[in-house]
């Protein structure tokens, strides 16, 4: 495995505000998660999510009664999803486990219908190496008739090219319930070699007259992968791509948009 930056480690401000983050990309971009929900209830479970963080998509799958384990790496995320399974109801809970774990090597001892790696998780993983491991690990937890699932950004160019870039975004303040939080993005690099794209966030925590009350700051990697890249990725590791496209409603590839990858377990794997 190779060591990897930890964007969810410390149970701070990025992870607390997690859920707020994602329902306001849901807001303003393209809400994934009907699109998850409708993928398990069209093949069934059980479903494999990786990368599940605080467990928004294996709980609405669990609600949809199906069977769901969600795998991650952050002990403070997986606190927030089991606290979630706590509060649902008894046959929801019972449908839903949650699991700490490596995406690049684990054994879970059962076998999936369906797996998924929803929101760019797939580009948490800085090199191949770890990218082919994933998908290895993956295809021996499948079913034979079972499909892979998976999201990534459509890289353009003029975005993954140095320099430096400053001052990248400001999100929207975010409620966190008698305080507010300023998500800024400060500074990207692109490494165009390794094809991985380094930021600085910074969280600053206020009080409602205005006070700081805590400021974090984290380093978020993320590496992009070409089209054909990806689908050579996937045909090496035995899957066979079934479908490419660029949004959450079928739409055929476009240049910059979504990448999102339907896969079944082929007959062969490539060395």
């Amino acid at each position: 495995m190779t060591p990897r930056p930890r964007f969810y480690h410390d149970d701070g401000l990025n992870v607390r505000s997690y859920d707020a983050r994602a329902d306001l990309d849901a807001r303003l971009f393209e809400d994934h998660l009907p699109f998850y929900v409708g993928m398990a209830r069209e093949w069934g479970g059980p479903v494999l999510e990786l990368g599940c963080g605080t467990g928004r998509i294996a709980l609405a799958i669990a609600e949809a009664g199906i069977e769901t384990t969600g795998l991650d790496l952050s002990r403070p995320m997986l606190a927030r999803a089991e606290a979630k399974r706590a509060g649902a109801e008894d046959g929801i809970a019972r449908r839903l486990r949650f699991v700490e774990g490596d995406m690049t090597d684990f054994a879970l001892g059962s076998r999936f219908r369906l797996a998924i790696i929803p929101f760019r998780g797939f580009q948490e993983l800085l090199t191949v190496h770890d990218q082919r491991a994933v998908l290895a690990c993956l295809r021996d937890h499948l079913e034979e008739d079972g499909r892979l699932v998976l999201d990534l950004f459509d890289p353009r160019l003029e975005d993954v090219l140095p320099p430096v870039d400053d001052g990248v975004a400001t999100l929207p303040a975010l409620d966190l319930g008698g305080s507010a939080l300023k998500v800024e993005v400060l500074r990207r690099t692109n490494a165009p070699l390794t094809q991985v794209l380094t930021e600085i966030w910074r969280f600053t925590e206020t009080a409602p007259d205005g006070s700081v009350l805590r400021v974090e700051e984290e380093v978020h990697s993320l590496r992009w992968t070409w089209r054909f890249e990806m689908r050579h990725l996937l045909e090496l590791a035995g899957f066979a791509v079934e479908a490419e496209h660029s949004d959450f409603h079928g739409s055929p590839p476009g240049r910059g948009r979504q990448q999102v990858w339907v896969a079944r377990p082929s007959e062969s794997v490539r060395s």
